[in-house]
Parts: structure tokens; C-alpha cells; sequence
């Protein structure tokens, strides 16, 4: 990334930064904002989400320059899909009383994962933080964390960068690590496991991804059940795909990227034969295209369903799922810049492999979606099934369930971390969730009393 780029992006950012520049949406003083900024603005960004969330959302509200193309109307929704029927949300109340509970204390905690494999140290917890650690905790949360990786020194926490995700292999001998570097690029590295120990000088970067901007990072990895490494890219940060990467096939930005990281001759990885575009038509790394920014993906431990929270800009947040059962959709098209959610943001075309969200909540509801797991533990049965996701700005926990029909039903869950702060979720190996928050603390999710 040149220097040049490099200042027109932090430009760029500080506009959003800057209340001048914007109104109340997820770009000024949110996620857009920067995780990094978080700790700073929590207490003026978190105030006025409890007060008065996304007051500059809704059909009332002042637009601001670079809000909406001028060519998108917001009020063309997608074919069959109304705006009434996007606005409306079915929800319930919580069907059990729940509770989170503070496990462990660590600086801006980013990401949580189990173990797999087999041997002592299956199912040992891992949590990743923004600065560039990685924390061991042990498998059941009860011990005192105690770091075995320090990337800080070649790492960017600024913005909306930093280490993003981390995820085992299948077998539990190797960690990768999601991170963007001092440039501000994308990086995955693969590092060697010694027991509970990450080999930090065995370092193996598989795959970089040039950043045009600071934000819209994504950087969430997890290996899905058919044992390849999936990863999240956002579409390179600014507002209103600035850089128009959301429907362009010939980048790894704004897509779900499946590979195997296992180098293959000359290459640092290998493309799996059923890739979508393994033979042509686009990167051949790419799953699916047309994200904004994929908050956190997870698949179904159960029937192994691709759950993506799509972080909006202006109006509307969105979850999309693939389901296994059909093949998690090679190919599928998110809809960004198109649409966001399903309603009409830029150009006049509706593709084919368009698949729409299956769920959506406006702005005066939330502004930055951080997405979960679908719950499969045993320890709550009444949650069994229910995909449970949240909010960063308001740091609010819902659930979310689909009849066999697809409609989906938001289940208001009764519990949140304090505003601006939830920033991610994490599963053991018993199926049991976490909620990591940027007050510093891991919570775990627990039936109460």
C-alpha cells in the first residue's frame, strides 16, 4: 500500500471520526469509527447509544453528504421484498432467564476459540486480543489467562485494525492468526503448536490482502466442517464502496474466501477443486462476494449451516445464511453495494445469484451487527437452535430462529454488555457461548442462578 493511500485513507477516517463529517450511523463513531477508537469513545459514542441509539436513522432524519448515491433511491426494495416487510421485526421474549457471567480479564478481548484434536490439551480455550496477543485459558475458563503469542510489534491496532481473528486447524497442530501488519494489510499466518504453546519465530505468512483504507477490515477466520480455512474480508473501508470492490470478481476484498492453507508447490496455499471460480470467472479463492463488512461468521456445529453478519451503513443490518444443505450457495452475491438488506442502495441490476438476508434490524434499533454462533450446548436447552448475535453500539444479545419455512423470529434475550463494547462471540467444545466485550472481560453465557 503506498504512502499516498495510506494518507488519503487516514483522511478518510478521521473524517469519520470527526462529528462534522457525519450523523449517527455506524461510520462516525462506531465500528466504522474503529475498534481501536473504542476505548476512548465509549464514553461519548456509548452515551449516546443508551440515550437515544441512531437518532440520525429513519425516514425523518438528516442525510448527510456520501450517505446515499445520488443515482440509489433508499425506498426501491428488492423484487417480493417491501419495505414494510424488512422493517418488521417478529420478536419475543426470552424463553429462559439468562446470564453473563465474567470469566476471564483481558485488554480488548477480539476473539475466542477451542481447541480441537485430541490429547490434553483438546478443548483448551484461546482468546485473541486487539493489541496482538494471544491468551491461553485453559479449557474451562477457570484459570488465570497466560499469554503464548506476542505479535504487537508487527501489528496495527489503530481504527478498525489490529489481530482480528484466530482459528485452529482441524487437528489442533497449527494456529493461524488474522492480524493487519504495521501497513495496515491483511495478513494470515500460520504458526506451529508445542503442546499448549504457539511457536511465535515459526511463522508462515499464507495469504496478504492490500487495504486501501482503514476500515471494513473483516478478518474473522474459522475452518468449516469440510476442513477448509474460510475468511471474511470487507470491502476496503471509506463509505459506499468508495473503492468499488463489492461486486468486483477480480479481488479478494468484499468476500468469503475459502482455501486450503496447506502450501502446494510454489504456492503459500491451495484452492479447493469445487471453489465456485476455481476455473475462471474471478479469484479463484473467492466462496461468495458482495460483503460490506462480515462481522463474524460461525457455522452450525450440528448441520453445518454459514451463518455472515453483514455490518450496514446507513439503515439496515443484515445476516445472511448458506446453508449447507445446499452446498453453502458457491457463488452466492451478498448484495453489497446493490443493496443494503433489501433495500435498493446503488445501481439498477438485481443478479441472479443475489441472496437476500434472511434477517435485517434498522438504526433505531442498532447500528453495527457482531454476529454469534448458533447455540448447541447443553447447559441452556431452551436455547438449543437459536442463533444468538448482537449489537456493538448498544450492546444488546438477541436470538434469532427460523421455521422450516426460513421466517425468522428475533428473540429478545435480556441481557447486554455495556454500549459500545461488544465486539465478538466465541464457542468451546461443549457448545457453550462466550461474549467477549471491549470493557475487558470474556463473559460466558449462562442459565441465571
Amino acid at each position: 500500500m503506498s504512502i499516498y493511500t495510506r494518507m488519503v485513507a487516514a483522511f478518510a477516517a478521521a473524517c469519520l471520526l470527526a462529528s462534522a463529517c457525519g450523523s449517527g450511523n455506524d461510520d462516525v463513531g462506531q465500528r466504522d469509527a474503529g475498534p481501536a477508537s473504542m476505548s476512548t469513545a465509549a464514553a461519548t459514542a456509548g452515551a449516546a447509544a443508551t440515550t437515544a441509539p441512531a437518532q440520525q436513522s429513519g425516514a425523518d432524519a438528516p442525510t448527510v453528504a456520501g450517505d446515499q448515491p445520488a443515482d440509489s433511491p433508499a425506498t426501491d426494495p428488492a423484487p417480493d421484498q417491501g419495505e414494510d416487510e424488512q422493517a418488521a421485526v417478529t420478536d419475543q421474549p426470552a424463553e429462559a432467564n439468562l446470564a453473563l457471567t465474567p470469566v476471564a480479564s483481558l485488554t480488548d478481548p477480539m476473539a475466542l476459540i477451542a481447541r480441537p484434536g485430541t490429547g490434553g490439551t483438546s478443548g483448551d480455550l484461546y482468546v485473541a486480543t486487539r493489541e496482538g496477543q494471544v491468551w491461553l485459558m485453559g479449557a474451562d475458563g477457570d484459570e488465570p489467562p497466560e499469554m503464548v503469542l506476542d505479535i504487537s510489534a508487527q501489528t496495527s491496532p489503530e481504527c478498525e485494525e489490529g489481530l482480528l481473528g484466530i482459528a485452529f486447524s482441524p487437528d489442533g497442530s497449527k494456529l493461524y492468526v488474522s492480524s493487519t501488519d504495521l501497513g495496515g494489510d491483511s495478513l494470515i499466518v500460520e504458526y506451529p503448536m508445542s503442546g499448549q504453546w504457539v511457536q511465535g519465530d515459526q511463522g508462515r505468512t499464507v495469504l496478504s490482502v492490500d487495504q486501501p483504507a482503514c476500515n471494513h477490515n473483516g478478518g474473522h477466520i474459522a475452518f468449516g466442517p469440510d476442513g477448509y480455512l474460510w475468511i471474511g474480508f470487507g470491502d476496503g473501508g471509506g463509505r459506499d464502496d468508495m473503492f468499488n470492490q463489492g461486486q468486483d470478481l477480480d479481488t479478494l476484498l468484499a468476500t468469503m474466501v475459502r482455501i486450503d492453507p496447506e502450501a502446494d508447490g510454489d504456492s503459500d496455499y491451495s484452492i479447493p477443486a469445487d471453489n465456485p471460480f476455481a476455473d475462471g470467472g474471478g479469484r479463484a479463492e473467492i466462496w461468495a462476494y458482495g460483503a460490506r463488512n462480515p462481522w463474524r461468521f460461525s457455522f452450525d456445529r450440528d448441520i453445518g449451516d454459514l451463518w455472515i453478519a453483514d455490518v450496514g451503513q446507513n439503515e439496515w443490518e443484515e445476516i445472511h445464511v448458506l446453508r449447507a444443505a445446499d452446498g453453502w450457495k458457491p457463488g452466492a452475491n451478498l448484495g453489497w453495494p446493490l443493496f443494503e438488506g433489501h433495500v435498493r442502495f446503488s445501481g439498477a441490476e438485481t443478479p441472479e445469484d443475489l441472496d437476500f438476508p434472511i434477517h435485517v434490524y434498522d438504526h433505531d434499533t442498532g447500528c453495527s451487527i457482531t454476529g454469534g454462533h448458533v447455540y448447541r450446548g447443553s447447559a441452556i436447552p431452551s436455547l438449543v437452535g437459536t442463533y444468538v448475535f448482537g449489537d456493538f453500539c448498544q450492546g444488546r444479545l438477541w436470538g434469532l430462529t427460523l421455521d422450516d419455512q426460513g421466517q425468522a423470529t428475533q428473540i429478545e434475550l435480556g441481557l447486554s454488555v455495556d454500549p459500545v463494547t461488544l465486539v465478538s462471540f466465541g464457542e468451546d467444545a461443549a457448545g457453550e457461548l462466550y461474549v467477549l466485550s471491549f470493557d475487558d472481560t470474556v463473559y460466558g453465557l449462562e442459565p441465571e442462578g
